[in-house]
């Protein structure tokens, strides 16, 4: 009976490996947080705006170059279980307007990262920001991501990336926001 079960065990794998291996694998992630933060809007606009906060205080963002006036290149180090960390890079763009910050990956067919913070003064010396972060990543073979993969799905590895993005957009979020504070202090605004 042990051996029955070992051996369907052992084909079930084999078989959702293979089937893995077939068809493209996609994870993705998607999260919006929404903060108020106490000062006015052109100020944190401003600050948002900085490219350079992204890698200071973004976990795993490990750094952002612009390239010109609408193009910048971003470094993120993706750490998967049981695996080596690696980095991926995307070239977003920049298609910011108004009161919209807003950065999108010019190719959207392997990797995708998309950016955006929407600013709102609901009274004076008060700004409500909504961010929305999304990730995706696509490769021919599950494989190609982690090699268990296929097994574990991308129901799963969508649902740990979209936990590890939301903690990291929790992050930033406080310390961006601490460091815009003092930013305002020391600017004598």
């Amino acid at each position: 009976m042990k051996s029955i079960i070992l051996f369907v065990s052992v084909f079930l794998l084999s078989v959702t490996a293979l089937k893995s291996e077939t068809v493209s694998f996609t994870m993705s992630a998607e999260v919006e947080r929404n903060t108020s933060i106490g000062l006015d809007k052109d100020f944190v606009a401003n600050y948002i705006k900085d490219l350079q906060i992204y890698p200071k205080f973004f976990p795993n963002i490990v750094s952002v170059s612009k390239l010109n006036d609408k193009e910048s290149e971003w470094l993120y180090r993706v750490e998967a279980p049981l695996a080596t960390p690696y980095n991926l890079t995307f070239v977003l763009e920049d298609k910011s307007s108004g009161d919209t910050l807003l950065f999108e990956s010019k190719d959207k067919t392997n990797d995708y990262l998309f950016c955006q913070g929407i600013l709102s003064q609901p009274v004076e010396n008060k700004t409500k920001i909504v961010f929305l972060f999304k990730i995706s990543m696509t490769r021919e073979k599950a494989s190609d991501i982690h090699f268990l993969a296929g097994v574990l799905g991308e129901k799963f590895l969508s649902e740990q990336m979209k936990d590890k993005l939301e903690g990291d957009l929790e992050t930033f979020i406080s310390k961006a926001t601490k460091d815009m504070y003092i930013a305002n202090r020391t600017s004598g605004k």
